[in-house]
């Protein structure tokens, strides 16, 4: 059993509770069934009613056989002490962060372990001193009840009146606005430290870290004691993990459970701990902060941030410093270096450019971040046209899906046939970079038609995938023919890998969108198939089976009638019996005909459809059904109404068989351009979150029907409130499907 003195609400305990279920879950062997009670004890002024406790504990837990309590605080642990024979078994107690003054009446016994409150004022303090060495005065704030007493008590004890130069006041039993009229008239070199803060002194509860925030606005340089108010606004401090504390106490009570007598434990629950946004906002240098410290909400530096592109741009730093270094002595060649360093840094730079802009933007805006980059690679090496081809193996030829060419020259053609550069094709097939003419190149001796490559020089590179060539990055010079870089190759194949990174993620993302469609395709024409396959099956059923049924009712009436006066009187009950049987048979193969095909649907529209179906429900389930649907609604697309009738069918189906409901509202409405469905139940209802992580197929069908409409399913419940669905389908937009009439 797990027994809070306090709320469940209050940050601490949620940490505590959180951290022990999580680790005893995850260690014991067999899974424990946890019970939990909030005494919510701090709500009593005077004495806490122990009678009326342990009487509702004894109702509750006398068929319990319990083997552990965990009592969080003091009040808590006092309970478990005073009452474990009685009530609980006898079974051994781990308390969580007890004040031992606070607990300084309850005698433990050897099965009693646990971990010990301590907080540091003290050290606190000496943090406050060591951040900021101008303070001379520290003011102590605590709330009015009797927990918050005895910590107040505690700090006097570690603090006294003053410590070093530091004055010390006290700052307890005030209303909060007393206490924010006094925070505000504190002066420079004052900092204030919130202990706990769960009551003050009109009796109003509060949490310590809604009063952190709110001090946070008005305090001289506000610390605090507790982890969970870490974030409000506050400096820091010497602060109590909860966390810690519950992970001790679950150690502890693991080992119990083993059927060790371990004692209690008083250290390693107390750390340092500061938030970076306000030793900032207060001017504190970082540096300050001792060794070891938690330091949160750490806002990354620029270093931090872009820590791989300045190692990048300091290597290049020192790359060009070298290099000027050697420039000194080799005068010569100091224009030729310096060129070569600018163009790598440029290129560098493009890269990065590339790089960053690819892997941000989204994937409906690639094809216009490629011809970006495309233009970017011209401006930067010179060309006048670049482009992305796709070659096709089954064609022989290669298409353009990217290019970028420079205003003034005439764009390339669009398709380019193997058979006018065999050579070229070859060598993009074996993955290799080329660029044309070149004389002194890796690829000398290429014949080439310079009628048919309408270009001074073109460079090559291969978009290489999973070791397969998918696509080819190309350079050209028109207006004149230019040398390449000497480095040409390098940067050629860093560019391909970029390029065919992202388009590789193009593909995928197609690939995706397509195979999504392909689903809700299928998905479409399965329900179509259903909906047909249902027409079938009742019209089979109501023109065939039901025709043969109403006729062997007919042939059991003549039967009956001709029965001689002789006819013995059980004989003539049987023949009523079975006429009586077929007639009921007919009525079963005529509401199954209509489930499955609802023909009233198309007879008589939308509106009466629905009526119909929900006084048939309301009589075949025996709950109430009101259905609000009139003859206003215009007209409804066929598809629509049979959507909206079968979607009003599984969600009547659902609140009668799953939520219990007792009162159903269906109402079918027109809203301007749409026609809107709505049901509502007074059911159970469920976990919205949790349905929709397991999805059943009754949600998915829904979900499904409504959208192949072109509408939208809206879905509020909660457990025990009941169940609202909503349907919503534009009417305007949609293409004339075959109408029906609407009432």
């Amino acid at each position: 059993m797990f027994l809070y003195g306090e709320p469940h609400q209050l940050p601490a305990v949620a940490g505590v509770d959180q951290t022990m279920r999580s680790i005893l879950r995850a260690r014991l062997p067999v899974a424990p069934f946890i019970y939990t009670e909030f005494l919510d004890i701090n709500l009593f002024d005077g004495a806490v009613p122990q009678r009326e406790l342990r009487d509702l504990l004894r109702r509750k837990y006398e068929t319990r056989a319990l083997d552990l309590i965990v009592a969080a605080g003091s009040s808590a642990l006092r309970i478990a002490v005073h009452n474990r024979a009685d009530l609980f078994s006898n079974a051994p107690i781990v308390f969580v962060s007890v004040d031992r003054a606070a607990a300084a009446d309850v005698a433990l016994g050897p099965d009693v372990t646990g971990t010990w409150l301590y907080q540091g004022w003290a050290e606190t303090l000496d943090l406050a001193r060591r951040l900021q060495h101008e303070t001379r005065q520290a003011v102590v704030v605590t709330g009015s009840s009797r927990v918050e007493r005895v910590w107040a008590r505690a700090a006097s004890a570690q603090l006294g009146g003053s410590t070093g130069q530091v004055a010390i006041r006290y700052l307890t039993d005030l209303t909060v606005e007393d206490l924010g009229k006094e925070v505000v008239a504190l002066t420079k070199g004052t900092v204030v430290l919130l202990g706990g803060f769960v009551r003050d002194a009109a009796g109003r509860d509060f949490t310590t870290r809604e009063v952190s925030k709110q001090l946070a606005t008005i305090a001289s340089v506000p610390y605090v004691l507790s982890e969970t108010c870490i974030g409000t606004g506050a400096v820091g401090g010497h602060v109590v993990s909860f966390e810690a504390h519950g992970r001790l106490a679950a150690d502890l009570a693991l080992r119990v459970l083993a059927g060790e007598r371990p004692p209690p434990i008083s250290s390693r629950t107390t750390i340092p701990m500061f938030d970076e946004r306000e030793l900032k906002r207060w001017g504190i240098d970082r540096r300050l902060v001792p060794a070891g410290s938690d330091v949160r909400f750490h806002e990354p530096s620029l270093w931090e941030h872009y820590r791989g592109y300045m190692i990048v741009a300091v290597a290049l730093l020192l790359v060009q410093s070298g290099l000027i270094a050697a420039l000194l002595v080799q005068h010569t060649q100091r224009r030729r270096t310096q060129r070569n360093l600018a163009e790598r840094l440029a290129f560098e730079t493009l890269l990065s450019d590339l790089s960053r802009a690819f892997a941000s933007c989204s994937d409906a805006a690639i094809d216009s971040e490629v011809d970006n980059g495309l233009g970017r690679i011209a401006e930067d090496l010179g060309a006048d046209r670049v482009a992305l081809w796709s070659p096709d193996d089954r064609t022989g030829v290669g298409r353009i899906t990217h290019s970028w060419t420079r205003p003034g020259i005439h764009p390339q053609a669009a398709v380019v046939n193997e058979g006018q550069f065999p050579s070229i094709f070859s060598r993009i097939r074996q993955g290799g970079v080329l660029w044309l003419p070149s004389p002194d190149g890796p690829f000398a001796g290429i014949p080439t038609n310079r009628e048919s490559l309408p270009t001074w020089s073109t460079a090559i590179a291969p978009l290489i995938e999973g070791g397969k060539v998918v696509g080819v990055l190309s350079l050209g010079m028109v207006l004149e023919d230019s040398r390449w870089p000497e480095d040409l190759v390098p940067r050629l194949l860093l560019l391909a890998d970029i390029f065919a990174s992202v388009l590789s993620r193009q593909r995928a993302a197609q690939a995706a969108d397509e195979n999504a469609r392909d689903i809700r395709d299928l998905a479409g024409r399965l329900m179509t198939a259903e909906e047909d396959e249902r027409r079938r099956i009742a019209r089979e059923l109501h023109d065939g089976v039901n025709q043969d049924v109403a006729a062997l009712a007919i042939a059991l009436t003549r039967l009956e009638d001709g029965l001689a006066e002789a006819t013995p009187a059980d004989r003539r009950r049987e023949v009523a019996r079975l006429q009586m049987r077929t007639i009921e048979l007919a009525e079963a193969i005529r509401h199954l005909s209509h489930e499955l095909h609802p023909g009233i649907l198309e007879y008589t529209g939308l509106a009466a459809a629905m009526r119909s179906h929900c006084r048939e429900f309301e009589r075949e389930q025996g709950l109430t059904v009101t259905c609000e649907a009139g003859d206003d609604l215009g007209t409804v697309p066929g598809d629509v109404a049979l959507c909206l009738y079968r979607v009003t069918q599984e969600a009547l189906t659902n609140a009668a068989r799953h939520a219990k409901a007792s009162h159903i509202r269906v109402a079918v409405t027109r809203d301007g351009a749409e026609v809107v469905l709505t049901i509502r139940d007074d059911g159970i209802g469920f976990d919205l979150a949790e349905v929709r992580g397991r999805m059943g197929l009754g949600l998915l069908s829904l979900g499904e029907r409504v959208r192949l409409v072109g509408g939208r399913l809206a879905i509020e419940t909660e457990p025990w409130r009941g169940t609202r669905i909503r349907v919503a389908v534009p009417l305007d937009q949609r293409d004339a499907a075959v109408p029906v009439r609407s009432g």
